[in-house]
């Protein structure tokens, strides 16, 4: 039989005591109104002329809202979801359907979408938010993945946090 001595125990203790003493990572608060930023940003898909996205977070709920212009078009999308990873949304629109998770990965929040198209054309749209410049932009990295078409594709959309 081993015996375990004092400073054993003792370390142990304090690294039992460090482990459940640690607050959990905080996650920003993405709330705000944002305005995309075309200079900032760097894409391989035609920009918008605006773009606005409102984001209300209150954890783990989490819903964005965003109006993209093209010429004289508006295009909106509203998504309202629990950020657990776990809560699939599926949005039907004309011509696709998506199929959206979202979840923290340490202090980005994840956007994890699935979209078919009519024709059986499948793409993954990946986008992780990151603030930055002290909460005064947000970066949304978008990976895009078609199956079926033309392969895959990087955007990154900067957005300044409109003064409130």
């Amino acid at each position: 039989m081993k015996v375990i001595t004092a400073p054993l125990l003792l370390l142990a203790a304090l690294v039992a005591f460090n482990a459940y003493g640690q607050a959990p990572q905080t996650k920003p608060n993405l709330s705000g109104t944002w305005i995309f930023s075309l200079h900032k940003s760097a894409l391989k898909v035609p920009p918008p002329s605006r773009m606005t996205l409102e984001i209300a977070q209150n954890d783990p709920e989490v819903t964005l809202s965003r109006t993209q212009v093209y010429g004289d078009q508006n295009y909106d999308w509203k998504l309202n979801i629990v950020a657990d990873g776990q809560k699939e949304v599926v949005q039907d629109s004309p011509g696709y359907t998506t199929r959206s998770r979202v979840y923290w990965q340490g202090s980005a929040m994840v956007i994890d979408s699935k979209i078919t198209a009519s024709d059986g054309t499948t793409v993954t749209d990946v986008v992780t938010y990151n603030l930055g410049d002290g909460g005064k932009t947000l970066e949304a990295v978008e990976r895009q993945v078609t199956q079926g078409a033309k392969g895959s594709t990087t955007n990154k959309w900067v957005y300044e946090k409109k003064a409130e």
